[in-house]
């Protein structure tokens, strides 16, 4: 288990995009009969009322870019003096090269700038933020900027009820720097890879190349009715699968007994912290480990998932940015304990005073002119691909 202390690294400023463009349970009342109540049921139960999703042509990698320049113009950064980026995302533009590159030309960030792209979920922003701790702590970079983003997820099949109404996309850009005197910022990841099949998207990697969904079995294939009895397809090697009942019941059984332990390691209580920010899987998630771990609802924020839906890696800046940007800044005390849980399986947890962070908000992502050049690639590519 890597656990560790940096004594030199601050997390200094943290933004978060995500699209304008709204989808509600209501507009897919559809998938549930019409049945307001039960709309309303779920709502109250699990906290997901509202998403936002990008429109065609918008990627994560638009997103975090944004949050990027929001971040920069607002700390005042010199973008030369940044010396690594550091992209974690389960949706990058392209198969190769890494997307990180692609956001290194749009922010015009230096040559002498290390770039590369991490896949991984819902537990990818404590990962990275441990990852550019470690790069800072050693020496090897005094700047690191950590974009966290995940999208797309307006292609899931909409009847697909297990995933396609949880997620919401987004975007996230945090700045970490070498400071002398830092405050401590605690450390604590796992993995679980015997757990990798509970949420996973079989086709269009080498094991299984990306072929028409027709072409495959039907290892991965599910079908769900509605109240009518209609079959959906909701499945395919081409989607993303999800073990619901598996997932949640790694996380009821493990982040609670984990968030416990790296509290006792660092001899603090909840009373000692101020905020416990879990990745946003849902309000009954969020809750259940709250009671479990011995933090009062009011400590443990989840109202985004209203406003915003589960926004995966970007969940928990999108909290920070959306609940708790007037905490941040004041000079006060600002414990922290950030958890991220998840795909994989993967599970890790952060513990700070993060008192000087600047947070700049959750604002709504405005087209900028580089997308459109995005939008001719893909007609350039579809014609040389065709032969034209």
């Amino acid at each position: 288990m890597p656990y560790s202390v940096f004594n030199h690294v601050k997390v200094a400023g943290v933004s978060v995009v995500a699209p304008a463009d709204t989808v509600s349970l209501a507009d897919e009342a559809e998938y549930y009969g019409g049945d307001k109540r039960k709309l309303a049921r779920i709502t109250d139960m699990i906290g997901l009322d509202k998403r936002r999703l990008a429109p065609e042509g918008i990627t994560p990698s638009d997103l975090c870019i944004q949050a990027a320049e929001r971040l920069f113009a607002e700390m005042d950064i010199d973008k030369n003096t940044i010396d690594a980026l550091v992209f974690v995302t389960q949706s990058p533009d392209y198969p190769v090269p890494a997307t990180a590159f692609v956001q290194q030309n749009v922010l015009d960030l230096p040559k002498t700038c290390a770039v590369f792209d991490v896949n991984l979920g819902c537990s990818g922003y404590v990962y990275g933020l441990w990852m550019a701790g470690c790069m800072i702590e050693s020496r090897a970079c005094s700047r690191v900027l950590l974009m966290a983003g995940d999208g797309a997820f307006r292609l899931l099949p909409p009847a697909n009820r297990i995933i396609t109404p949880l997620f919401g996309d987004a975007g996230s850009a945090t700045l970490l720097e070498f400071a002398e005197n830092a405050t401590p910022l605690s450390f604590s990841l796992y993995s679980d890879g015997s757990g990798y099949e509970a949420l996973i998207r079989p086709g269009g990697g080498a094991r299984i190349p990306e072929l028409p969904d027709s072409a495959y079995s039907s290892v991965y294939h599910s079908v769900v009715h509605d109240s009518n009895g209609t079959p959906w397809t909701v499945g395919g090697f081409g989607n993303t699968y999800m073990d619901g009942m598996a997932v949640l019941e790694f996380t009821m059984t493990t982040v609670p007994p984990h968030i416990l332990d790296h509290m006792t390691r660092l001899g603090v209580t909840p009373d000692d912290i101020d905020w416990l920010v879990l990745h946003q899987g849902n309000k009954q998630i969020v809750q259940n480990i709250a009671e479990q771990t011995g933090f009062p609802l009011e400590k443990t924020p989840w109202q985004s998932l209203l406003r915003y839906g589960n926004q995966a890696v970007a969940s928990i800046p999108g909290v920070i940015c959306d609940q708790l940007k007037s905490a941040c800044g004041t000079g006060n005390r600002l414990n922290l304990m950030l958890c991220g849980f998840g795909i994989g399986l993967s599970w890790a947890s952060c513990i700070g005073d993060f008192s000087g962070l600047k947070c700049c908000g959750i604002h709504d992502f405005m087209p900028p002119a580089h997308v459109h050049k995005y939008l001719e690639q893909i007609a350039y590519w579809h014609k040389k691909f065709r032969g034209e």
